[in-house]
Order: C-alpha cells, then sequence, then structure tokens
C-alpha cells in the first residue's frame, strides 16, 4: 500500500510540473527583442491584383521583463516625413502579432489617410509599440517601406447607343453590375446597332469605347477627351447577350442569352402585416422579369416568394431590417440567410406599390408609397369626346380612392387614358400592353406610363376599340381594368 502511495504521489509531482511550466511558457515572452518586419519593402501596387496581399507587417513578443503579465500592442502607419499622430493607429490588442493589406486595403489607405498620389512612389513609416500590462515600461520597433498606389477604375458603369434600349441619352443610360473591382456584367437584349460605356451618368467622357488599332473587335481603350476616336461597338444582330466588361484587362467579352424567360413565372408578396399569407403579384405585360404589387399595405416585415406556401427559393435583402426604401435584392435558394425588408410608418396601411425585378445578376425592388390621382380621362377616337385633351371624358370615381368607372358607347377607333391632361401630351397614362391591343370583355393588366421620364418618351400604346356600349371598371392601385360589353 505504501509502494502505491508512493507512486500516486510523484505523478502528481510530474503532472504538476509539467503544468507549472507550461504556464511559465505561456505568460513569460522572454528577454527577444521586440522586432517589426514587412513582407516587402517596396510596393507597385497594380489593382488587378486587388485581392492578394500587398504587405504584412509582423512582429516578435518582445519581453515583459519577467512580469508573467500579458502585453498589448499597438501598430501605427505614417508617410515617412510626417509625426506618427499624423498618421492612423491599430489597437491589435493581445498576442496578435500581424497586420496585413491587400492591394486594395493599402491603396484605399494610403489614398484616403494619406492623399497619396497615384502612380507616385513615396516612403512610409511603421511602428509597433508593447506595452506591459500594470507596468510603466514600452518597447518600440520601426521599419520604413516604399509603395506606389493607383487610381481605382470606376465603381460604376453604363452603356449607352442605338443597339439599348434606352439609345444615346446619357441621363438614363443602361447600367451594369458591379461584381468585383474593374468587372461589370449587364445581360438582357440587344438591337443591331453601335453601343460604348460611359462612367458617370449625365456625362459622355469618360468613356469605354472599342479600341480601334487591337488585333480583335472586342479590346477596350480609355477615351477621356472629345480629340480621342470614337469609335463604337457593333452588335450585328438583335437577340439577347451577355456582357461582361473587364476595365482592369481592357475586354470585352459577348456571349448569346436566353432573356426572355424569368427564372419564375410566379412571385408571391409575403408581408407580416397580412399574417405571412402569399399575395400573388402580377407580371409586367410589356418586361416579364418585373413583378408588381399594388395595395394598402401595413406596417411588419415582407419579403417575396416564388412558390405558394413555400418558405425556400424567395427573394430577400442583404440585410435584415431593411428600410423598403432599400432596392438591393437577392435571391436565397434555401432558407437562410433569412434578410427582410421592414416598413413602418406613422399611419399604417398606407397605399403603396412595388416593383420586383428579377433579372439574374440585375435584381431589385423598387417600393414607393402612391398618391392617387384624383381623376382619370379617356382620350381617342373611340371616346365620345375624341382626341382633346380640352374635353376629354372622365371616368367616374367608385367608393374607393383608386377605383373609376364608366358606361356609354364606344366608336370603333382608339383610346387610352390620361391622369392629368397635361398639354404637352407627356404626363402621366394609363396605356395598352401592347400596341393596337383590342378591346375586349375581361380583366386585364394595364401599364402606367411617365412620358416625364426620357426612356418613355417615345411609349404610346393604345387599345383598339370595336363600336359597341361598354363598362369600364380601372383601379390605379392594384393596375388593372375590367371592360363588360352591355
Amino acid at each position: 500500500m505504501k509502494r502505491t502511495f508512493l507512486q500516486i504521489q510523484l505523478l502528481l509531482t510530474v503532472l504538476c510540473a509539467g503544468a507549472c511550466s507550461e504556464k511559465l511558457t505561456e505568460t513569460s515572452k522572454g528577454e527577444t527583442p521586440l522586432a517589426l518586419t514587412a513582407s516587402q519593402t517596396e510596393i507597385l501596387l497594380d489593382e488587378r491584383q486587388y485581392a492578394t496581399t500587398a504587405l504584412s507587417l509582423t512582429w516578435t513578443t518582445g519581453t515583459n521583463y519577467g512580469t508573467g503579465n500579458a502585453i498589448d500592442y499597438t501598430l501605427e502607419i505614417a508617410p515617412a516625413e510626417s509625426d506618427y499622430a499624423d498618421g492612423v493607429a491599430i489597437e491589435a490588442g493581445r498576442r496578435v502579432y500581424a497586420q496585413s493589406y491587400t492591394v486594395t486595403e493599402l491603396n484605399d489607405l494610403l489614398r484616403g489617410e494619406f492623399g497619396a498620389a497615384s502612380g507616385v512612389a513615396a516612403e512610409y513609416k511603421a511602428r509597433v509599440t508593447a506595452r506591459v500590462a500594470a507596468d510603466e515600461r514600452t518597447q518600440q520597433s520601426e521599419i520604413r517601406f516604399e509603395a506606389t498606389p493607383y487610381e481605382p477604375v470606376t465603381e460604376t458603369l453604363y452603356m449607352i447607343g442605338d443597339a439599348t434600349s434606352t439609345g444615346w441619352s446619357v441621363d438614363a443610360p443602361e447600367a451594369l453590375k458591379r461584381s468585383q473591382p474593374g468587372l461589370f456584367t449587364w445581360t438582357g437584349n440587344l438591337k443591331a446597332g453601335e453601343l460604348k460605356f460611359i462612367t458617370t451618368q449625365g456625362a459622355f467622357l469618360p468613356s469605354y469605347n472599342r479600341d480601334a488599332t487591337a488585333d480583335d473587335d472586342w479590346t477596350l481603350v480609355y477615351r477621356d477627351s472629345d480629340d480621342d476616336p470614337d469609335e463604337k461597338f457593333i452588335i450585328a444582330e438583335e437577340g439577347g447577350y451577355t456582357l461582361t466588361v473587364d476595365l482592369l484587362n481592357l475586354t470585352l467579352g459577348i456571349e448569346t442569352a436566353d432573356v426572355n424567360t424569368p427564372p419564375f413565372s410566379r412571385i408571391y408578396f409575403v408581408s407580416e402585416a397580412n399574417s405571412w399569407s402569399f399575395e400573388p403579384m402580377t407580371q409586367d405585360p410589356v418586361n416579364p422579369f418585373i413583378f408588381r404589387y399594388g395595395a394598402e399595405i401595413g406596417n411588419g416585415q415582407f419579403k417575396f416568394g416564388t412558390a405558394e406556401g413555400s418558405w425556400e427559393n424567395m427573394y430577400k435583402t442583404d440585410v435584415d431590417n431593411a428600410d423598403y426604401t432599400h432596392t438591393t435584392v437577392v435571391f436565397v435558394p434555401g432558407f437562410d440567410p433569412d434578410n427582410k425588408w421592414l416598413l413602418y410608418a406613422d399611419t399604417p396601411n398606407k397605399p403603396y406599390k412595388i416593383a420586383l425585378d428579377i433579372t439574374p445578376d440585375a435584381e431589385s425592388m423598387v417600393m414607393t408609397e402612391f398618391t392617387p390621382y384624383e381623376q382619370i380621362w379617356m382620350i381617342g377616337d373611340a371616346t365620345p369626346n375624341g382626341w382633346s385633351l380640352d374635353d376629354a371624358t372622365p371616368l367616374q370615381k367608385g367608393e374607393d380612392d383608386y377605383t373609376f368607372t364608366w358606361t356609354g358607347t364606344l366608336a370603333s377607333g382608339e383610346l387610352k387614358f390620361t391622369c392629368d391632361c397635361q398639354s404637352d401630351w407627356n404626363g402621366a397614362w394609363f396605356m395598352a400592353s401592347e400596341e393596337n391591343k383590342v378591346f375586349e370583355a375581361g380583366s386585364e393588366t394595364i401599364c402606367f406610363v411617365d412620358k416625364q421620364l426620357a426612356e418613355n418618351a417615345s411609349v404610346d400604346r393604345k387599345w383598339k376599340v370595336s363600336a359597341g356600349n361598354y363598362t369600364i371598371v380601372l383601379n390605379q392601385l392594384t393596375e388593372t381594368m375590367t371592360v363588360t360589353k352591355n
């Protein structure tokens, strides 16, 4: 029994010695001086390497002078000829011995914090300070490095041209989607014609044009003067295309694409105010990728479903409880993340209109409070008063602020609806979903057209009417019309 006791005692002594030694190793930093080193000291930043590590600053632990106390580290960076007080300081904390910067991060630091000139090499200094807890002593180590920043390419890109749906106007150009620095994509229909790219809405310069000196027809060249050649890219055949614009490598990739079929044919508005029921949205008759919803909506969270009753494969936003004016849309194939919009109004159940665009890589949600028009008129040679705006035929207001009705005889001819009888014909209209649409009994989706917008300037779709007696019920909130032939 005594021998067993002695063995146990010996084992406990060994374990204690090991544990105590490990504790001392963890808390004792020895007497090694603090030393700061840089992964490189001459840095030429290139945006094409935006995600790679440009600079790593690492330091040794330094000493805690045998106190066993923790050490806190502070890293400072400044231009070589400046005081550290004018630079940036990073409180690294304890047991942190490195700070790294990608090409983008270092470029932003040099240009944003220090006002560094693009393309100009300058010298910088970095210093790490080690402070032993509950001790007055500090240690410092400094290194210097040289870096040359770059001017980042634009974060926005648009295309203009007669090949695009918006033409040559720079006031309402077609926007491309940025996926990473310098890389933009767009998918949609193009006409046969020309196009080029601009960086700023409302300005023709700077632009990216076709480089006529290149061996192929899809190389970009940066143009910042009217004196530079204004070569355009040629789209030979109308159709659906996916464009990939790489501004860092100055290339344009173009592929044919099936752009006429949206990924889902039904979309549902799902809201807390409606007890998370699935309210069907209306597919836009002109652009099938856009789904619309108009209603008096109560306060609460909301998102969009793709199958009635299913909580998978939903369209959500990127930040939970985002304001209803937030336009970013993310398609979530599973359940998570479950980020929803939040509508909160002082007066609940206000009328709103929603337009959800599910175009792949260009998804967006626009929700606006709706102010109903006080009057709706119809105009056209099929109506009793013809094309006279001064004497347009009024519809009668219904029981709510949104519904208007009319019963009477229409002649053979055309008609459309005006919301304001604006004398220059550029006001607000309700029009047919296609030109010369047959005016017939039944319910249909109608199109609200604001001709004040440049992209709607040429839109003028009217119904073709056969003579007869009709009753019209128009709802300006839901953008629907019901026609009954009497």
